[in-house]
């Protein structure tokens, strides 16, 4: 008899590690994680297929940045998508192997006359915004002399941008480009927004889970799996193409999983 309780206990607890959900969160950041069911993104489907070849099953919420940080830090999801690297957070969340990168620059009224030559100095006189909790870089964001200001998101901020209410927005190049074409809020306006050279960084995308959840190393370990395993198995080069990926950004995405070449 207690042989076979045993046994029903353990067949129990593998369909509940087996049926497990993982519940993630993110701000809509496209092109790499769109909130939208048709097309979500091309990072949002390789982690719900990398999980899925572990046979978990997953679910993304995408809410404002800051707050996924929060849900994150108290255990109500398990991990963040799409996060750039800072000391700060290091020191609070474990970090996937990068699954990609992007640049963060400014951005300017095209007719406005903005003096930058690549130094954070140059930048003193302007007024900056940039969305609550964004990384931008250490040296920018830690910079107390820089007439920084923040909002919700991105698309907030470039809205104020073109309103003339700031001078500057700091924000990642490929993510506002798309709110630029496709958000309503921002096309209701004649404005040109432009961006700046040079680019203040270039970041790498991870996946975080806070170091105090519980199953946070299990996660990391699955992920780490499954994206090894999709590769492999010609699923991940799928997606990319879906998403018309250059070769540069396949190879960002397959080099830290592979010692070989991309398919």
């Amino acid at each position: 008899m207690i042989t076979r309780l045993t046994c029903l206990c353990c067949l129990l607890v593998c369909f509940t590690l087996n049926s497990q959900t993982w519940r993630l969160v993110t701000e809509p950041f496209p092109p790499f994680l769109i909130d939208n069911s048709e097309k979500p993104g091309w990072v949002h489907e390789v982690v719900i297929a990398a999980l899925k070849s572990q046979n978990k099953k997953a679910v993304i919420e995408y809410t404002q940045w800051a707050r996924a940080l929060k849900l994150a830090k108290r255990h109500k999801h398990i991990a963040v998508l799409g996060a750039f690297y800072s000391e700060d957070r290091a020191k609070v969340f474990y970090y996937s192997k990068p699954l990609g990168f992007a640049n963060v620059v400014l951005f300017k009224r095209q007719d406005a006359v903005i003096r930058y030559n690549g130094s954070i100095d140059s930048l003193k006189p302007y007024t900056i915004s940039m969305g609550e909790d964004y990384v931008s870089s250490e040296e920018f964001t830690n910079n107390s002399t820089l007439g920084i200001t923040t909002t919700r998101d991105l698309v907030e901020s470039l809205y104020l941008l073109q309103q003339e209410r700031v001078d500057l927005v700091a924000g990642t190049q490929e993510v506002a480009e798309y709110w630029l074409a496709h958000n309503s809020k921002l096309q209701n306006s004649d404005v040109v927004i432009t961006a700046l050279n040079p680019n203040i960084a270039t970041h790498q995308l991870y996946i975080i889970s806070a170091k105090s959840h519980p199953q946070s190393i299990e996660f990391q370990n699955e992920l780490e799996k499954g994206l090894v395993e999709i590769i492999n198995n010609g699923q991940a080069e799928i997606i990319l193409n879906r998403y018309q990926l250059s070769d540069k950004e396949k190879q960002a995405f397959y080099s830290p999983f592979i010692r070989t070449e991309m398919p």
